[in-house]
């Protein structure tokens, strides 16, 4: 028997010690893990890196999700798993200073009530069927608590920032002050609307930063601002006493940082001129700005062909192109980490800046317009019945304009006498929202006045105020659960939170917001998806419309039945035999309909999971089926074309 080992034999033999070799030494190789998704989906940001390293306290995240009710929630359940590896990333980066707990809230049972007592909130999102809880709870050793009370898949661009978020919150010393004063009018802290007589929900972006910092609400005709605060917002100044213009003047003088929302037409501040002839809505800092280099071009807005968004003034009209309402991409951002990650943001009747000659304080562009745009006198928005009036007045200028600003340095006061005459009708704190416990206040007449110091600040000014209400950047729904769910479409509350964070000293959240989305679904599927619920969204709806009427007319009928008296035998006299039949039926009525109603949600879930599997079965099998036939393929046209060439040669 011949054992000589041939040519062939040996490599083979040399690869299978290559293979064994290879194996052995993985073992002792540190883990590596590949993130092949196009924004880095699953890498968290050097932003949250740095947040983690920063730990000073452990904290466990208690993520909240509960898992048999929502068996027949194929998508809320991807979401979850994606919420949760995101989570676990969080932990192995956290090394030791994050700790990943998961808890299943059964009804009833403890981890449910722990979840309630967390501040967790439970949603019904299917009739009849159990709340499903999905959060998470951010916990310190010390006891310190921050809460996600339900993730909103709309969200899921933000989800990093959201948990990046609870780590500050649960880790800082105190939450920044913000002293914030708002022209009373805007009604950003909700109210009865004095022109409309009706009540009017607060501002969204408003209830986010109360959420999230040490809000004091300055009030009208403040007199100083109170010591500990660490930044300073305007919204909407408005015919500002000397006094109060002094307090800002004094404060931003003295080393604090300030945040302006200064606008030459506030669409929210009162009725149009055509309801109430004469009323004033600008606001006007340039006493203060000219005195710090720089001014905001007075009575003007910027019209910006390119950036013109189509609004529909009335229902039945068309849509028109309004100059003055503005979409800005990210062409209109400057390079700057305030603007960091924006994909959108939407202004409306917003004014321009300019630095002044022969300054000395750093005037940093933050948002221009186009050079398709001009500056356009806000009187023409008085009696604005159609914006495309506004295109025959329009002649493009060639130029952008600058839309906001950050400006840095060592500010000159625009009080250089002093402090004026203190104003005896003003307030001077005596305001329940205003922290009268700080003495002395920055700004206060009593203090030594402050020409200029060695202390630089920081002001953020934007040439608009409408852009914090809602209806440029949110739509606002009712949920299921009776709560109020914000759908971001415009990036206005990320720009000032963003511009918050970098004014009170947090840039490393910046980095994180706006990562992109984990879902990238195939045309056709997402089609053939949307189909689906929509042939069985109307049978959904119909038999929801039958479920409330029988359940008005069996509220009707039992308080009916309550109404009557109970005899001997236990019957009420309240409903007549016929009318009891009625209310059993409708008893019966309302089960089946809960019953359709389920089966229903579940030929639905069903359904868009199937054409999920036939997705997964076309990427796991298909693809590379057919990526080794065309491997296969070209092995044996190789083989045939060396054999042909062996029998031709």
């Amino acid at each position: 028997m011949n054992h000589r080992l041939t040519a062939p034999k040996i490599r083979l033999l040399l690869l299978a010690l290559a293979v064994l070799t290879a194996v052995g030494l993985i073992h002792y190789l540190p883990p590596i893990r590949l993130d092949l998704t196009e924004n880095d989906l699953y890498t968290l940001s050097r932003g949250t890196r740095h947040i983690l390293k920063q730990l000073e306290e452990p904290i466990t995240l208690e993520f909240y999700f509960s898992n048999r009710a929502t068996k027949d929630m194929p998508i809320l359940r991807t979401y979850a798993q994606r919420v949760r590896e995101l989570l676990q990333e969080y932990e192995r980066v956290g090394k030791g200073r994050v700790e990943l707990k998961s808890i299943d809230p059964e009804p009833f049972s403890e981890a449910e009530d722990q979840a309630m007592a967390r501040g967790l909130r439970g949603a019904h999102l299917v009739p009849g069927t159990p709340e499903v809880y999905f959060g998470v709870a951010a916990v310190t050793r010390s006891g310190e608590t921050a809460v996600i009370p339900f993730f909103n898949q709309e969200r899921e661009a933000y989800l990093e920032y959201d948990i990046s978020e609870l780590l500050v919150q649960v880790s800082r010393d105190h939450a920044p002050r913000l002293a914030i004063y708002a022209e009373p009018d805007l009604l950003v802290r909700g109210g009865i609307n004095p022109f409309k007589h009706e009540p009017q929900d607060p501002w969204v972006a408003m209830e986010k930063i109360a959420q999230f910092y040490d809000v004091t609400w300055l009030p009208k005709d403040f007199q100083a601002i109170p010591e500990n605060t660490d930044l300073l917002i305007l919204i909407h100044p408005k015919a500002f006493s000397e006094s109060a213009l002094y307090a800002v003047d004094q404060f931003v003088g003295g080393g604090g940082n300030a945040l302006l929302f200064v606008d030459p037409y506030a669409e929210l501040d009162g009725p149009p001129a055509f309801v109430q002839p004469g009323r004033k809505k600008s606001s006007d800092l340039n006493r203060l700005f000219r005195a710090w280099g720089f001014e905001q071009i007075p009575a003007k807005f910027v019209g910006d062909d390119r950036y013109a968004t189509s609004v529909r003034i009335a229902e039945g009209r068309p849509a028109s192109r309004h100059l003055g309402v503005l979409t800005l991409d990210a062409t209109a951002f400057e390079d700057n980490v305030i603007a960091a990650n924006l994909d959108k943001l939407m202004l409306s009747s917003v004014g321009a800046f300019r630095p002044l000659p022969e300054t000395s304080i750093r005037f940093t562009p933050l948002i221009h317009s186009s050079e398709q745009s001009m500056l356009m006198p806000t009187v023409a928005l008085d009696y604005l019945f159609d914006p495309a009036i506004l295109y025959d007045a329009f002649k493009p200028s060639g130029q952008s304009f600058i839309l906001a600003a950050q400006v840095e340095g060592r500010f000159t006061t625009a009080f250089p006498e002093g402090a004026p005459n203190p104003d005896p009708s003003a307030q001077i704190g005596g305001n329940a929202d205003l922290d009268t416990h700080s003495a002395p206040r920055r700004g206060a007449a009593s203090t030594p006045h402050l020409g200029q110091t060695d202390d630089p600040s920081q002001v953020l000014v934007v040439g608009d105020s409408d852009l914090l209400a809602n209806r440029l950047w949110t739509r606002v729904q009712t949920g299921p659960d009776g709560n109020r769910i914000t759908t971001p479409f415009a990036d206005n509350a990320a720009f000032l939170i963003n511009a918050i964070d970098h004014l009170t000293g947090h840039p490393d959240l910046i980095s994180i917001r706006g990562r992109g989305r984990y879902e990238r679904p195939f045309e056709r599927v997402e089609r053939l998806r949307r189909q689906a619920e929509k042939q069985l969204q109307a049978q959904l709806e119909t038999l929801q419309q039958k479920l409330e009427t029988t359940e008005r007319k069996l509220a009707q009928l039992e308080s009916r039945k309550n109404a009557g008296t109970t005899g001997r035998s236990g019957e009420t006299s309240g409903l007549t035999p016929q009318q009891q039949e009625t209310l059993n039926a409708f008893r019966q009525q309302r089960l089946q309909i809960r019953q359709d109603l389920r089966r229903l949600q579940h030929r639905l879930n069903q359904e868009i999971e199937a054409l999920g599997t036939r997705l997964k079965l076309i990427n796991i099998l298909l693809v590379p089926l057919l990526l080794t036939l065309a491997v296969l393929v070209l092995h044996l046209g190789r083989k045939f074309r060396r054999a042909y060439s062996q029998l031709t040669g």
